[in-house]
């Protein structure tokens, strides 16, 4: 089981002021930057006036989205985008994303960075009090809780701040409701999702490379815990945040994002050249060859690299 476990997937939103936009073009852009991030399957939902659209299918983005794709998805003011590898779950149409549901107080599109760690024990609640799966992906767990607890709140904010109390693991959502852009990240701050503007256009991103091939202004992470909502043109943020220990995935720096990413303040690459430097100093060897595997070891190997050269 564990050898199958990829902990991968990209995530990108956009919201603008007029809903004629043409978003998918745009939203494919920032997929393509995290592309790296999850080359198995994709998919994009599109708030039309408050109906969400969407296409998604096995395949790299520019496979999916082709350009009569692109030329028949709808306008709209806000749309979601993400690139997935499997957390859990396997390889199927089925479980690409977004997922969307429609239920009693409205519609919901969400997309997914991370993996529950408590997701056996919820889908076996969740079964036993009626729930239907038509999916193995632990997203699916999400949109549930999420709509079980809206039908309890006055707004998606609550049931979303519910939701956070009942789920364990890494995550970063954006979901999309009727009227509503919503950004979360869990309360560790295991997985990355930061915030640019595009002119007047806000933009979500799993990574800021996505918001540079846009052009985009890098404006802030989103912090551990928080949720940003987006609507009617007003962002609005809060926090909930237990007593937990606050910590990115090492990895995130090691071997996920592109070298050209900053997360949380710190450059990939420069982190890259960095662990290089520590290792050369930790372990002086003799060597004939230093050897970057895979790619994102290379930034290190030309670190130690540039050691060793300089001890001969």
């Amino acid at each position: 089981m564990f050898n199958k476990l990829k902990e991968e997937c990209g995530i990108f939103g956009i919201y603008t002021k007029e809903s004629k936009e043409e978003l998918t073009p745009k939203v494919c852009i920032g997929l393509s930057a995290l592309q790296h991030r999850g080359e198995e399957s994709c998919g994009i939902a599109i708030n039309e006036d408050g109906i969400i659209q969407f296409h998604k299918d096995i395949g790299l983005v520019s496979e999916v989205f082709t350009k009569e794709v692109q030329a028949a998805m709808p306008c709209g003011k806000m749309a979601i985008g993400h690139v997935r590898y499997s957390t859990t779950g396997v390889s199927k149409k089925e479980n690409a994303q977004p997922m969307v549901v429609r239920h009693k107080k409205g519609n919901l599109a969400i997309v997914h960075n991370g993996n529950l760690t408590n997701a056996v024990e919820l889908k076996k609640q969740l079964e036993e009090e009626g729930a239907i799966f038509t999916t193995t992906s632990d997203t699916e767990i999400i949109c549930h809780i999420i709509v079980r607890e809206r039908l309890k709140t006055k707004t998606i904010e609550e049931a979303i701040k519910n939701t956070m109390k009942i789920i364990k693991g890494a995550y970063s959502l954006l979901i999309m409701s009727s009227t509503k852009m919503i950004a979360v990240r869990d309360p560790q701050g295991f997985r990355p999702l930061c915030i640019g503007n595009l002119g007047e256009e806000i933009v979500f991103a799993s990574e800021s490379c996505a918001l540079d091939i846009m052009g985009a202004e890098f404006e802030r992470n989103i912090e551990p815990g928080e949720i940003v909502t987006i609507t009617n043109n007003n962002i609005t943020s809060e926090k909930y945040l237990p007593n937990e220990k606050k910590g990115l995935c090492v990895f995130e720096y090691i071997y996920f994002a592109r070298p050209d990413s900053t997360i949380d303040g710190i450059n990939v690459h420069i982190f890259r050249e960095n662990a290089g430097r520590y290792l050369a100093k930790q372990k002086k060897v003799e060597a004939d060859i230093v050897a970057g595997v895979p790619d994102s070891g290379i930034d290190a190997a030309l670190r130690i690299f540039k050691r060793v050269k300089n001890s001969i």
